[in-house]
Order: structure tokens, then C-alpha cells, then sequence
């Protein structure tokens, strides 16, 4: 996986009123099963676990494992030629918290469904990840091999906003980012991150795109928007 598009552009360019940042980054996945076992090795690692305390570390062991087990046994050992909607979805959350890692200084934290009581299909946000300037960033991750999914992960967003989604997860979320944080998004300050699968090969043009959506608007009033598009031409 290698990053090949990135662009950071000001909000004012789109709305005259708006005053934060859309963050916009492309990924090229050469090799399906090197991705596969990479996530393998992500969604097998509790060590996020060992800086809780005893009550949330069992309550959280507790929640995790299923989830863990599902997504190993019907989703990361059936890696295909073919990839499911599922796991393309999964990979497009896990790929876009290790581009935000790795090249924006995000801290990741465990993929939503790894912390929540049901066992994957919760509806809410798929990722999060706390920004350099102490902003939670809600991710929705959206796979589709036959189009370009941007549109349907901004709109989902915008969903998300107007249920007051992420808001609801904030008590879980305060275990996992710092008190500065989970405080300013409780007072509104906050970001989010749109991934989504690509299947044209003009990726520059399609990132280009995501920009003129119908869906982005509503996001133009936080802190940071990210964009993350990932292309499987492996």
C-alpha cells in the first residue's frame, strides 16, 4: 500500500465561511493478501487493552473477542480474488487509519466495532482516530467494486451528524483520546474522514471530484475534514 495522492486545501476555497482544513489522500493496494495479513496483525493486537484499567480492560476483552473472531474467521481467511463487500469495507477503515498514522501523526484506535457490544453490523461510525491538534476524527469506511463509493461515504456522514451518532459514542471514545479531545468534541470541535473505494484509474481526477460533492457541504463547518480514497489494482 503506498500513498500516491495528497493534497491539503483550504476550506475557503469551497465556502467563503468556512475556516478548517480537507485533508485529501489516495492509496494504491499492489497486493491484496500482504494487505489481508497486515490487517491480520492490526485487528489481533490487544495491546490497546493493557493501558486500562481492570473494569474496562474486562468489559472491553469482553466485547472485542467476538468481533476479533468473526472478522479473522469469515472475513480475513477467505481473502479472495473477488473481495466482498464486507471485507473491502474493513479494509478500506483499516487502510485509511494507517495512512492517517502514518503520514498526518494520527492516533488510531481500535476499529468501532472491536469496542462496541454487538457483534459487528452496529450501526455508527467504522473508525476514529485522534488528530495532532486533539480532535477526534469519526470515520465511515464504504466499499463497492463496480463504482467510485465517495459519495456514498459523505452521505452517510451527514446521516450520522444529523442522528447525532457521534455524538452517542463519545462515552466510549473517552477511554480510548486524551481529556483535551473527547472535551472539545463534546463542545462541537471535531473532524471527520470520508474512505472509500476507487475503481477508476484516474485517481487524481476522482479525488478532484470528492471535492465538488453535494455531501460535503455539511462537514465545512468543523475543524478538519480527511478524505481518503483507496484503489485495489493488485
Amino acid at each position: 500500500m503506498k500513498l500516491v495522492n495528497f493534497k491539503l486545501i483550504d476550506m475557503v476555497s469551497i465556502n467563503p465561511k468556512a475556516t478548517g482544513k480537507i485533508y485529501s489522500l489516495a492509496l494504491d493496494i499492489t497486493d491484496i493478501e500482504v494487505r489481508a495479513e497486515e490487517m491480520y496483525e492490526v485487528v489481533t493486537d490487544t495491546s490497546w487493552l493493557d493501558h486500562l484499567d481492570i473494569v474496562d480492560s474486562a468489559t472491553y476483552s469482553a466485547r472485542s473477542k467476538p468481533t476479533i473472531k468473526k472478522i479473522v474467521d469469515d472475513i480475513l481467511n477467505n481473502v479472495e480474488s473477488e473481495i466482498s463487500e464486507e471485507f473491502g469495507e474493513y479494509m478500506v477503515s483499516d487502510s485509511a487509519q494507517t495512512v492517517l498514522k502514518n503520514h498526518l501523526n494520527h492516533i488510531r484506535l481500535p476499529l468501532a466495532e472491536l469496542i462496541k457490544e454487538k457483534i459487528s453490523g452496529n450501526p455508527g461510525f467504522d473508525f476514529h482516530t485522534e488528530t495532532p491538534e486533539s480532535l477526534v476524527s469519526f470515520g465511515e469506511a464504504k466499499y463497492s467494486g463496480s463504482k467510485n463509493a465517495h459519495g456514498r461515504a459523505l452521505s452517510q456522514i451527514k446521516k450520522f451528524i444529523s442522528a447525532k451518532k457521534d455524538i452517542q459514542e463519545l462515552s466510549d471514545l473517552r477511554t480510548f483520546v486524551t481529556k483535551e479531545a473527547i472535551n472539545n468534541a463534546a463542545a462541537g470541535k471535531k473532524s471527520f474522514c470520508a474512505a472509500f473505494s476507487i475503481v477508476s484509474d484516474n485517481i487524481e481526477s476522482i479525488m478532484d471530484n470528492v471535492l465538488s460533492s453535494v455531501h460535503l457541504d455539511a462537514l465545512l463547518s468543523y475543524e478538519a475534514v480527511y478524505l481518503v480514497g483507496v484503489k485495489v489494482s493488485a
